[in-house]
């Protein structure tokens, strides 16, 4: 998923509370927005943190053994290769992780059962095994191991997704574009990184992208009644039962988009909302919803409502 498919997507959702709610004014809905986007890099260094909270779990384990009453060579003399694991340390210390979460309320204070279960999961897999056993690691093994751990048990297990959403519900949208900015975040670290490096990726273009986000939901506020009435032009050969609510507010996203977006060519904003039809309207909406966007194309087209600055973009 792209960062603009997931903000179309909060755009619609909130468009959707918008027209259901009396009461509520344009500004509320921006701001609404504006924080729905921030929750996904709230998101992001939630994640992050969590791997840093597996450490910890594990350091404690360790301290903890060493303290019993009865203690064994092992427990004396453990392998910490795996709280040693350079990628926590440069994570847990890095100036702007900690200067994110000293601003965020981001924890997982509330959650350690998680913790304690994807810790468990972790110790009882081969994939732990193989790297605790083995003779030399290089910092590219350590790397390895993270992102192993990651892709292998933490993002494969339900109860982790059902955990995020019970923190909040409306993270459920950006799971995936979130858990590949993660992925990259883990892949692309280097040995030698500080804690002064940047070594973390926005979600989203603070600049374009936050733009992008309140252009689109303005227009399609102001400019509701006038997209419904070209969308009812050209529903008339079709079920009315056919027709929901959602169907007529994607469609109207999409009229504003292709009349105020000149650098994003047609087709890409036919197929974005296609897409987001299948999703999140009813399994036949989508050829509804193309059949509608072709002909109101055409009618935009013709009243010189559209206009793409790029070469093709018209198509």
């Amino acid at each position: 998923m792209t960062s603009r498919r997931l903000i179309r997507i909060k755009v619609l959702q909130l468009l959707y509370a918008y027209s259901k709610k009396e009461g509520v004014s344009q500004a509320e809905t921006e701001r609404d927005l504006l924080k729905s986007i921030e929750k996904s890099t709230d998101l992001y260094y939630q994640i992050l943190l969590l791997l840093t909270e597996l450490r910890h779990k594990a350091f404690l384990k360790i301290d903890a053994a060493k303290n019993k009453h009865f203690t064994t060579e092992a427990d004396l003399h453990p392998n910490t290769r795996f709280i040693d694991n350079p990628v926590f340390s440069m994570l847990s210390g890095n100036r702007k992780f900690k200067s994110y979460l000293l601003n965020h309320p981001i924890s997982w204070n509330d959650n350690l059962e998680l913790i304690q279960f994807l810790y468990q999961r972790i110790m009882e897999h081969p994939i732990y095994k193989e790297y605790m056993d083995r003779k030399e690691v290089n910092f590219e093994d350590h790397k390895r191991f993270i992102l192993d751990i990651f892709t292998e048990i933490i993002t494969q297990n339900d109860i982790f997704f059902q955990t995020l959403e019970d923190i909040n519900i409306y993270w459920n949208d950006d799971f995936e574009l979130v858990l590949g900015v993660v992925y990259k975040t883990l892949k692309n670290l280097k040995e030698g990184n500080t804690e002064e490096d940047n070594i973390f990726y926005a979600i989203y273009n603070e600049a374009e992208d936050l733009d992008f986000a309140k252009t689109l939901l303005r227009k399609t506020i102001l400019e509701q009644d006038e997209n419904i009435k070209i969308i009812d032009k050209y529903i008339l050969n079709w079920e009315i039962e056919r027709i929901s609510d959602m169907d007529k507010l994607i469609m109207s996203l999409a009229l504003s988009e292709l009349k105020h977006f000149p650098a994003i060519p047609i087709k890409v904003t036919l197929d974005e909302y296609i897409e987001i039809t299948k999703a999140y309207s009813s399994p036949k909406s989508g050829s509804f919803v193309n059949g509608v966007l072709d002909k109101a194309v055409d009618q935009l087209k013709e009243n010189q409502q559209i206009r793409k600055t790029g070469r093709g973009l018209m198509e």
